[in-house]
């Protein structure tokens, strides 16, 4: 047997998809979500983008352009049905990612008008 072949430790970070009351499909990604914890997300999941309600990263201590790239995917997925996840919760090192990389309106908050809603308003389509 190849040492490489059993995980000898949990990974640090982790990304799972869950059902909650009202038939809420959440995302929720938690620890180092790196290109590890995503390798094992997609081993599980696959790599085809899950449409999501919600997506709470609020647990999260690093998220890794890997990470990110899931959290789009399952937006990109909701897009066609003309909506996008809620970031119901963020932690301060994904709030630093999104805002690097000028995604902080991205993912509308709880509370707010997601900005395709606002553009379709604005054109009289909404």
């Amino acid at each position: 047997m190849s040492p490489h072949s059993a995980r000898l430790r949990p990974f640090p970070g982790s990304l799972t998809i869950e059902h909650e009351a009202g038939g809420r499909r959440v995302l929720y990604l938690a620890g180092d979500v790196d290109s590890a914890a995503v390798a094992e997300y997609e081993r599980g999941q696959g790599r085809l983008p899950v449409v999501v309600d919600v997506i709470d990263a609020g647990a999260v201590s690093f998220l890794a352009s890997a990470g990110l790239a899931v959290m789009v995917r399952c937006a990109e997925a909701a897009a066609p049905d003309g909506r996008r996840p809620v970031l119901r919760a963020a932690s301060g090192p994904v709030e630093r990612l999104l805002r690097a990389a000028g995604m902080e309106s991205y993912f509308p908050r709880p509370g707010t008008t997601p900005p395709d809603a606002v553009d379709q308003a604005s054109r009289g389509g909404g």
